[in-house]
C-alpha cells in the first residue's frame, strides 16, 4: 500500500536539503578556519567551550561563547520576525536575511584576516553564527518529518530508527519521513565534504558555498506559486 501523497508544497523539500548542505559548509569554514569553532551545532560548540576553559585557551572560548550568543541571536529574532506570520511569508524573511549574513560573510572574509581570537574572526563567527540561527527557525517552518536543518544527531537517530523497521518488516520499504531524513543528513554531509575538500586545497572560494545554497533555496521559494 502506497502512501498518501503529502498535501504540503513539494518545494519544502528542496529548501530543506540545500539548508543542510549549507550547514555543513558553514560549520566546516568556521571550524577550519575561525578557530575550532561550530557555527549551527551548539551541542559540539558547547562541548568545546568546556575544552577551551578547561585549557585556558580563552581565544577559543570566546569564539565558542560568540557562536552560542549568535545562534541564539539569530533564533530569537528570526521568532520574533516571524511569529505570526505565515509560512510562505516567514520563509522568505528568514531566507532573506540569512542570505545577506552570508554575503555579509563573504564581503569581510578577503579584505581581514581570520587569525584565532581577533575581532576580525570573531565578528566571521557572529555573522555566521546568527545566520545559523536564523537557518534553525527554517526548519521549524518547513517542519517536515522532524529536521531541523542545523544539527543532525537526532535526524540520525531518526533516521536508525526508520531504517531498522524497515529491516523487521516483510518488505523494505523506507517511509518518506525516513528518504527525508537521509537526503538531508547526506547533504549536510556533502556540505562538510566539499568545503572541507576546498579548504584543504586552500580555495578561498569556499565562503560562497552556503551563499550558492542559501541564494538556491530562496530562488525555489520566490520562484513558487502562492500557497
Amino acid at each position: 500500500m502506497s502512501e498518501p501523497k503529502d498535501p504540503r508544497p513539494a518545494y519544502l523539500e528542496y529548501v530543506l536539503c540545500l539548508t543542510a548542505f549549507a550547514a555543513g559548509a558553514v560549520d566546516v569554514i568556521s571550524f577550519v578556519r575561525l578557530g575550532g569553532i561550530f557555527a549551527s551545532a551548539m551541542t559540539g560548540n558547547l562541548a568545546f567551550l568546556g575544552i577551551y576553559l578547561a585549557r585556558l585557551s580563552f581565544y577559543s572560548a570566546a569564539g565558542s561563547a560568540i557562536g552560542l550568543c549568535g545562534f541564539t541571536t539569530g533564533a530569537a529574532l528570526g521568532h520574533s520576525l516571524t511569529r505570526d506570520r505565515p509560512r510562505a511569508d516567514s520563509l522568505n524573511i528568514l531566507l532573506g536575511i540569512e542570505l545577506l549574513l552570508l554575503a555579509g560573510v563573504v564581503l569581510f572574509w578577503f579584505p581581514v584576516g581570520h587569525k584565532n581570537g581577533s575581532l576580525a574572526a570573531d565578528f566571521l563567527i557572529a555573522l555566521l553564527s546568527v545566520s545559523m540561527g536564523l537557518q534553525s527557525i527554517v526548519g521549524k517552518k518547513i517542519n517536515l518529518s522532524n529536521i531541523p536543518t542545523v544539527v543532525f544527531t537526532s535526524t540520525l537517530t531518526n533516521l536508525v530508527i526508520g531504517l531498522t523497521d524497515a529491516l523487521r518488516s516483510e518488505k523494505f520499504v523506507l517511509p518518506r519521513d525516513t528518504r527525508r531524513q537521509a537526503a538531508s543528513f547526506f547533504l549536510y554531509f556533502f556540505g562538510a565534504l566539499a568545503a572541507g575538500a576546498m579548504a584543504y586545497l586552500d580555495f578561498a572560494v569556499l565562503v560562497f558555498l552556503p551563499v550558492a545554497a542559501i541564494a538556491a533555496a530562496l530562488g525555489f521559494k520566490l520562484l513558487q506559486p502562492a500557497e
